[in-house]
């Protein structure tokens, strides 16, 4: 298994949500100050410094203001070791800003208890938290409240993979600590979007943004947020596998950590070592400091750290062929990120599992985690939200560029508006005169498809009216031809009539003269008859003589004229009495017209004659 990023460190670091805030909080609430010195007194005559703390936290004599200091300082000293008792602080700190109704009080005990669900990797609920507090600090007018806060939001985004909304934040919270300069703010939304590019393999930039944010804590002392910003700066050398250089950072941050007394640091460092010690094949020392990071984690109740490190174990016993173990870990650490809401860290943990059921001979299992491996992938590195980030970066950085000057800021600021708006009015243009032509053309098209469909209607229309015509003339003609075989036929009776009145005498002589001249006068002309139907047949017929003479060649007209008779349907003993043949003449005609038009035995004739 080919780790990638190692996500605890982009939210679970100190400085992504609180202990960047100590220096404003500090300046606003100078009594703080008193309470850890007085913490500190209490501590050499044996008390605790939770204790002390929440003594004055308890204390209805002290004023409300000493007291919810006292409180917040205890929620904070807890968060190094115990995120569930923090937040048991946080939600009694709610409870009392709002029976003393100061909203600003309520406003930092909401996002508090957000910052421990955050530390937990309980990302739904800490965002239900940051969205009150920002409501809640831009109701107030508190533009640093905002600042911070806005930060936060994105990184609770950025650890659900969603990049684009993780990005839009922590940008606005960059621009509006820049307005009111706060450093603190500015360096850690520098060093959240080095994470962003970090996941997105920009590794230059991201190692830029580190730097930054490195140089503005040193320079105004955030010791406490130093371990973190060598954490990161050493996952920038990972992935570029300049593994000297790796080590040497996450050393230095575990270093640090323990100077500050920051335990989730430290054993984010162990974690990290670990994973940079299974991929130069030092297994026996990467498990070492995967165990230091899981006890630590456990002691301290840092749920999102110990999914990250569980799963980073996994990996490492797989390396060493360790299936069972592997996929213990690898388990542990997908449910724990899947009830977070972890994406990132669930896609790791499934290719885990993947590997691991495969070479345990479950098959199936293996299938079924990789499938969700690569939905995930799917889902948090697609080609759309790449683009999305690398789109807003540019316009972001278009921005700093126009308001460099600081002395000129409100003017270029003015300035840029201006420009963009005249951007903008000239996009629209350009789109409402490509929507007017791509309507004209629409219309046009339109047009031409109801005429080409119309055209189609009339010569529907036309054809059948000629099939029509065709049909009732070849009805016609039909009837035509009957006529005249009835009227051959009555003349050949006429024939035998007459030889039979010739032995007649007397007045049966002349009654059968009188009935046959009546009977003669009703009758029309045979040969009249005929030459109206062989007329009327070339008429009709003359489409169907061409195909024939083109197909085919030797065709007389009488052999034109019998076609014509067979796809009429006449029978032979019909086209004898119309050719003035007998029956057995037509036969031998129809067996010559056969081979005229190479037809085999077993081919219809009529039926050929049919499809021409």
């Amino acid at each position: 298994m080919v780790l990638r990023k190692v996500i605890e460190p982009s939210f679970c670091k100190p400085d992504s949500l609180y202990l960047v805030e100590n220096q404003p909080i500090l300046k606003k609430y100078s009594l703080l100050v008193v309470l850890w010195s007085f913490a500190i007194c209490c501590l050499r005559g044996q008390t605790t410094i939770q204790d002390s703390l929440l003594l004055r936290f308890k204390n209805t004599n002290e004023p409300d203001s000493v007291r919810f200091e006292a409180g917040l300082a205890l929620a904070r000293f807890n968060m190094r070791f115990s995120a569930d008792s923090s937040r048991t602080i946080g939600k009694q700190l709610l409870e009392f800003s709002q029976t003393t109704g100061n909203k600003a009080w309520e406003a930092d005990a909401i996002k508090w208890i957000g910052i421990t669900h955050a530390q937990q990797g309980q990302f739904t609920q800490a965002r239900e938290y940051f969205l009150k507090n920002y409501e809640l600090v831009q109701e107030l007018g508190d533009e640093h409240g905002v600042a911070i806060i806005l930060g936060n939001i994105g990184t609770v985004f950025y650890e659900m993979g969603n990049y684009p909304q993780a990005q839009e934040y922590i940008l606005k919270s960059l621009k509006l600590a820049e307005k009111i300069e706060a450093e603190p703010v500015i360096s850690r939304a520098l060093n959240n979007l080095g994470n962003i590019h970090n996941d997105l393999k920009n590794f230059d930039t991201s190692l830029e943004y580190y730097q930054k944010s490195l140089a503005i804590k040193e320079q105004m002392g955030l010791t406490e947020s130093l371990p973190l910003v060598h954490n990161n700066i050493g996952l920038i050398h990972s992935s570029q596998k300049d593994h000297d250089l790796a080590i040497a950072s996450f050393n230095e941050s575990v270093r640090l950590s323990r100077e500050v007394n920051d335990p989730i640091s430290e054993a984010r460092g162990y974690s990290n070592l670990g994973v940079e010690y299974t991929r130069i094949n030092n297994f026996d020392k990467a498990l070492e400091l995967h165990d230091k990071a899981v006890a630590l984690k456990t002691k301290i109740n840092d749920e999102g750290g110990l999914a990250s490190t569980l799963v980073y174990r996994g990996g490492t016993y797989l390396r060493l062929g360790q299936w069972t173990k592997a996929r213990d870990d690898c388990l542990r650490g997908q449910k724990m990120s899947q009830a977070s809401g972890h994406s990132i860290l669930q896609q790791e943990a499934c290719f885990c599992l993947s590997q691991a059921y495969k070479n345990l001979g479950n098959t199936r299992t293996a299938l079924e985690y990789y499938e969700r491996y690569a939905q995930l992938k799917d889902t948090l590195f697609n080609v759309e939200r790449t683009e999305e980030i690398t789109r807003t970066e540019m316009n972001y950085s278009f921005e700093k560029k126009q308001l460099a000057d600081s002395i000129k800021f409100h003017k270029l600021q003015t300035a840029q508006q201006v420009a963009y708006e005249r951007q903008l009015n000239k996009q629209n243009t350009r789109f409402y005169i490509l929507l007017i032509v791509s309507l004209l053309v629409i219309g046009f098209l339109t047009f031409l498809y109801y005429k080409y469909r119309q055209n189609l209607k009339l010569k529907k229309v036309e054809n059948q009216l000629l099939n029509s015509e065709i049909e009732f003339k070849t009805k016609d003609l039909t009837t035509m031809a009957v006529n005249i075989s009835n009227n051959q036929e009555w003349a050949e009776s006429l024939a035998d009539r007459l030889e039979s009145l010739k032995a007649a005498t007397g007045r049966k002589r002349q009654k059968e003269l009188e009935l046959l001249e009546e009977e003669i006068k009703n009758k029309i002309w045979v040969n009249k008859d005929s030459d109206d139907f062989y007329q009327k047949v070339d008429e009709l017929s003359s489409s169907f003589y061409a195909r024939l003479n083109e197909q085919f060649e030797g065709l007389t007209k009488t052999d034109v004229r019998l076609c014509s008779f067979i796809k009429l349907n006449l029978d032979t003993k019909q086209i004898a009495t119309l050719q003035n043949i007998n029956p057995a003449s037509v036969k031998m005609s129809r067996n010559r017209l056969r081979k005229k038009l190479h037809l085999s035995p077993e081919e219809d004739l009529s039926a050929f004659l049919h499809t021409i």
